[in-house]
Parts: C-alpha cells; structure tokens; sequence
C-alpha cells in the first residue's frame, strides 16, 4: 500500500515513467547516470550516447565502456565527486574519444557539471552528470583566432619588413668629434601605425663644422621609407660636394620637386661650427630647433619662414650662435603631436622636459653624463609615455667648453711605463666615449704597435723611449703615431707565432702604415707606426626609452683565477692580456696544464684586450697539449674583445661550457 502510494505521489510530482523516460532521452543536453564507486552506467540519454559513440553501455562500469578514457583525468574526477561529494563544473574539457565505427580517435569538449546521488540520509550512491557539446564552438574560435593571428603576423611581418628597411637606411652611429658630442634616437610609431618616412643625419665637413638634419617624407610603409632613403641619400652627397649647405638644401629641394613622393617633406638643418658657435639653419615646413643651456634656460630658433620642400618655397639659411655648453635640439613633429593638444603646447612640454634634462633635474639616478644624451633619453621617454601615433625623432649636438685636447706622452719601454702608457689612453679615451668596438680595435692596434717597439726596437731587456701622439681630427677621424728611438731589428725567423701583432692590428683599423728607416731620422726616431680610425657613437633606434645602466666599472687589471671542473684545470683571465702580462699569461697556462699534459679550459669573457703577445702563448699552449694529444678549449662570447680576435687568428673558440 505504501509502495504504491509512493509511486502514485512520485508519478504525480514528476510524471509518468514512461513519460519521463521519453523526455530523458529526447532532452539536447548531455544526461546519464551512475551507481557504486565502479560508476557503473545507469542511465544514459540519446545526446550522451551519440557524443561518446557507443550504442549500449548500461550496466557497465565507465572504465570497461570507455577504456580510452585512461589518463584523461575524467574517471579520476568520477572518483573525487564520488569520495568528497562535492560538485565539479569544468568548461570546455577536452576529451579524446574511441567512437564505435570511426577509423580514429576523435576529439571532442564539452563544458559539464559532475554532482553525487545520494540516499535520503546523504549517503552517495551514484553520480549524475549533465555536458553541453561545445566542440564546435572551440572549433569557430580557434580557427577564428587562428586567422586573427595570421592576420597580425602578416602585419608584424611587414612592419617588421618596413621597419627593419627604415633603420637600414638611418644611420646606426654618430661621429665622435673634439668639440662637439651628438645623441640620437628614433622610436617607431605607435603599434597601430607603420614606420613612416623620419630620418636623422650628423654629417662632419672638413671646415670643422658638423650638419644636423632632421626630416619627415610624407607617407609610412616601404613607399616612405624608400623616398627617405632617396632623399638623404641625394642630401648627404650634396653635403659632402659642396662648400656651400645652402647649394646642397637647394638641390635636394629641386630633387623633392621632380619626385612625388617627396613633394612636402619637411626638414629642420643646423650647419654647427663647434670652434667658434656660430650656428646657421633652416626650418622647410618643421618645428623650429630648441636651445638649452647648462641651467634649463631654453629658446626656439627662429624660423626662417620657408616651406616643405618641393613646394615652390625657396630655402634660405638664418643665423645664430650656440654658447660653450648649449645644446641644439632638432625634432620630428611625431614627439610634440598629441590628441586634443596644438603643437604649440607639445612645444612648451617639449622645452620644460628638455630644460630638466639639461641641468639634471629628471631621474638623475644612473642618468648619462652628457646632456645631449640626457636630453634624446628623456623627451622620448617622458613625451611618448601618454602614447604616440607618429614616428619620433631626436638628434641633438652639445657643444663642448672645449675640445678634447691632442694626446702626446713620451715614456719608456719598461713594463710599468706601458702599464701607465695605458691607463693615461684610456683615460683619454673616456672623455671621447667612442663605441666599444671602435675602442677596442684601436686600443689593440696601439698595443701591437707599442710591443713592436719593445720587440725590434731595443736590445732584449734594455728599455728604450716610446712616444704616443694621438688627435682627433675635426672630421671625427682619429690619427695615432707611436715612434720609437731604436733600430728595427728583423723578427727570428724560427719564432713561428710572432711578427703576427701589426698584422692582426691592420685588420682592425681603417689603415696602418709602418716606416722602418734604415737608421734613426733626423729628429732621432726609428720604426713610426701611423694609424687612423673613424671613431662612432651608436644611435639609439627602436623602441629603448628606458633609463641606459650604470656606468661601467672600471677596466679590470690583469688576473688569473684557477679552479677544477670535473676533475680537470680552467681558468678565467680578466683584464689586458698583451705585452706587459703576456709570461705571466704563459706561466698561468703553463702551470694549470702541467706542462702541456691535462687538457686545459681557458674563459677568455672577462678580457679586455687579447694581443698578439696573448694570441702566440695561446697557439704555443695549443701546440704542447697537441702534442700529448690532449686539447685546448678556449671560451670567448661573441662579442666579446677576445671573440673578435680569435676569430682574425683563426684560433676556435666556444661562447660557454654548455
């Protein structure tokens, strides 16, 4: 009686078994049931059974109905809600599926919600579990998203392309000059544009007088890009022909009227002489120059009232002077455009940040030493910080109280003169802040020079006098003479790693000319050694406005540090491997190797010069162990000073231990 009236009051609440069971197997959502911790199926609808691919599985445990399920971590959630009792809803779960009469596994998702049956008193018995096939939905988005990214690869891809043509055609250094240092940076437009048609150039003149240009070619992508590359080009030439920089402003105007796409590029030139100051310059359609004083005061060039060129306006050249220590700042309009904001209130942002810059004022913790650098660094940091849509260009030119005066020690040949023979160039050298390759190639080609003397000048262990002479020209092109008093003295022809040094020096500066007269000249000299070496600046382009690092230590004085891996000897040398630390180099190698009989691991990283004197204990160290058949790792990063002279030498090298 009770069975029945229960069945009645369950009928009545939930409907006719038959009833429910037909709903049960016609609803479109994923339904079935469980029972016992083997999850033994149940019940099972219609959608479930076609989503998993089997007919009939009823009474079954899931993981004989679905052996395939092994390691998908579904049983595993199965037997958590069965043990705690507590829910689990997952979205988009991948499931891979053995489907009956399919050739292959298929993959499917479904987003779901796991919970326990229980008894009246609570106790669980079973599992329900209720999905939504949302296999296609995954599907749609991802090949959606997949063609969102191939769109924005084929994007990045060619405003990579443009951008990487754009810096190809700006230059990648500066010129280092006496009495004036120059900065520059170029920060590509914002993400949503493309690299449009900026350039910068700081071009020397042999009068002394250095040509700053900034300019702006209408239109982005490899259309600007190129018709920049074409202009500059016509321009620097012109520069470089003719005496006059108003002859030269005038042909590329004329260039710009016969070529379209450079119809209305504007351009901001400064013809700076650093001796006297006196500064002439011509605005053709862009913002007029800022000067900034060591104190923050600030003023804009005048604008000589000329359009952009090829326009039918003629371009003509005004005066002005720049004070001992001002700073000239050319411009593109791209770092004083803002939304909502005239180019008159970028202009006045643009002064107060540069005046800040100049006396210091901004971020001073680790801030670069010179203000022309202080001021690129800062105007493009702090003014494209709220956003720019344009390209943004900054070279600026400080001219220096005075020029870096000439170079001229006369010292000996001991090892203690060299030692301080070093220190006084580098020294010098600080005060130019050259790039470091430049610096490093020059340093060496001195060394070797300053070592032939000590090896063909004078008799073995009688020191002799050396002279230095070192001047950078007004053209940004460096002139190094090293002279001794001595009589050249041919090289031992058994001594198969020497007379080496000259040779690897040639190879690293632009030219090096020896003279050997037969006997001391006139003014007592012997062997001279001549160098020159264009010295470089890098230009900061792409997007690096953050603060640059602390100024580098000082250069490490030569040392050896031993220690074992593995059982065998390496060493890690620091500082000036040459003339003067060479035997204390070959005794370090030497002692580490036994003689030449355990192989040997030299890391070279931390060296600053590798000299010939270095490069023959190296080869003669390669040739012991050889003989004992054991072998000479050397460690040199690209990059490093020790990388570039291996490879000249032909000498392997490893970038680390790995």
């Amino acid at each position: 009686m009770r069975d029945s009236s229960g069945g009645e009051e369950l009928r009545s609440r939930v409907g006719d078994a038959e009833a429910v069971r037909a709903a049960f197997e016609e609803m479109p959502l994923l339904l079935m049931s469980t029972e016992g911790p083997e999850h033994a199926f149940v019940a099972a609808n219609a959608v479930y059974r076609e989503f998993v691919g089997k007919p009939a599985f009823i009474g079954m445990p899931v993981r004989e109905a679905m052996p395939e399920l092994a390691g998908q971590q579904v049983v595993e959630m199965f037997d958590r809600v069965y043990a705690t009792g507590e829910p689990q809803t997952s979205r988009e779960w991948r499931v891979q599926l053995e489907r009956e009469g399919a050739d292959e596994v298929e993959e499917v998702y479904a987003d779901f919600t796991c919970v326990p049956r229980r008894t009246p008193d609570g106790t669980v018995i079973g599992l329900l579990a209720f999905a939504t096939d949302v296999t296609e939905r995954v599907r749609e988005r991802r090949a959606a998203q997949e063609r969102v990214d191939e769109a924005q690869q084929r994007y990045h891809d060619a405003r990579d392309v443009v951008t990487a043509l754009q810096e190809a055609l700006l230059p990648t250094a500066l010129p280092v000059l006496p009495g004036a240092r120059i900065a520059a940076r170029y920060l590509v437009a914002a993400e949503d544009q493309i690299a449009g048609g900026d350039w910068f150039d700081a071009i020397p003149r042999a009068d002394g007088s250095v040509v700053l240009v900034v300019g702006d070619v209408v239109g982005h992508g490899v259309t600007g890009s190129a018709a920049m590359g074409q202009l500059r080009a016509v321009l620097a030439d012109a520069l470089a022909t003719d005496d006059d920089p108003l002859v030269a402003l005038t042909r590329a105007d004329a260039f710009a009227a016969r070529t379209p796409l450079l119809r209305a590029t504007t351009l901001a030139m400064v013809v700076l002489d650093p001796a006297t100051g006196t500064l002439n310059h011509a605005n053709c359609g862009q913002p007029p120059p800022l000067v900034v004083g060591p104190d923050g005061a600030t003023r804009f060039l005048s604008g000589t009232g000329t359009g952009p060129l090829g326009t039918g306006s003629v371009p003509v050249l005004a005066e002005d002077a720049l004070a001992a220590d001002e700073v000239v700042l050319l411009y593109s309009d791209g770092l004083i455009e803002r939304p909502n904001r005239t180019l008159e209130d970028g202009m006045v942002e643009l002064a107060t940040v540069a005046a800040d810059a100049a006396a210091n004022r901004a971020l001073p913790l680790h801030a670069p030493t010179s203000p022309a650098e202080r001021i690129c660094q800062l105007t493009v940091e702090l003014l494209t910080r709220t956003g720019y849509a344009d390209d943004v260009t900054v070279l600026a030119a400080h001219r220096l109280a005075g020029p870096v005066p000439p170079l001229d020690l006369q010292t000996s040949t001991t090892v203690e003169s060299i030692r301080q023979l070093r220190r006084d160039l580098d020294a010098w050298l600080d005060a130019l802040d050259p790039a470091d390759s430049d610096r490093v190639a020059l340093e060496l080609a001195v060394w070797e020079a300053v070592a032939n003397a000590v090896d063909h000048a004078y008799p073995p262990e009688e020191p002799g006098p050396v002279r230095l002479q070192v001047m950078l020209g007004v053209d940004g092109v460096l002139e190094c003479r090293i002279s001794d008093r001595g009589h050249w003295r041919q090289p031992d022809p058994t001594a198969t790693h020497r007379g080496r040094g000259l040779l690897l020096a040639e190879q690293l500066v632009d030219s090096l000319e020896v003279r050997h007269p037969p006997h001391a000249d006139a003014h007592g000299e012997g062997t001279v050694v001549l160098l020159r070496q264009r010295l470089h600046r890098p230009a900061v382009l792409g997007p690096h406005t953050e603060a640059p690092p602390p100024a580098p230590a000082p250069r490490p004085e030569f040392a050896v540090d031993a220690e074992h891996r593995d059982g065998l000897p390496r060493l890690r040398v620091r500082g000036p491997v040459d003339i003067v630390t060479g035997e204390e180099f070959a005794r370090a190698l030497s002692g580490a190797s036994r003689g030449g009989v355990l192989p040997l691991t030299v890391d070279l990283t931390e060296v600053t010069h590798l000299a010939s004197a270095g490069v023959q204990v190296l080869h003669r160290m390669r040739d012991q162990l050889g003989a004992q058949q054991q072998h000479l790792r050397l460690l040199a990063p690209p990059g490093s000073p020790a990388h570039a002279v291996l490879d000249l030498v032909r000498l392997p090298s490893l970038a680390s231990d790995a």
